[in-house]
């Protein structure tokens, strides 16, 4: 997992306290041999999905001025096109 120790320090903050069943880091910075690329996150949770994006990514951007993408999903709503971008991706549980 690629994210240096202000990136994992911004992103422990953005997630304090959210509603969130499993959190994952996907994308390139799950793969150690890749570089760049910014900071992908998957968030499962019943909350609503564009104020929870909005809350961790403000939070994040807060500590640290690296790019984020935050994913929300509803693990018990999940659409068939949710399910076959998940079945694509190579995560990382964060917690």
């Amino acid at each position: 997992m690629r994210l240096d120790p202000a990136e994992r320090q911004a992103l422990k903050k953005a997630l304090a306290g959210i509603n969130a069943a499993e959190v994952f880091l996907f994308g390139s910075r799950v793969d150690d041999k890749a570089s760049g690329g910014d900071i992908d996150v998957l968030i499962f949770s019943r909350a609503d999905p564009l104020k929870l994006s909005r809350k961790v990514t403000t939070r994040f951007f807060l500590e640290c001025e690296e790019r984020i993408d935050v994913v929300v999903m509803n693990p018990q709503r999940l659409t068939a096109e949710q399910r076959a971008f998940l079945a694509t991706l190579k995560r990382k549980r964060i917690a």
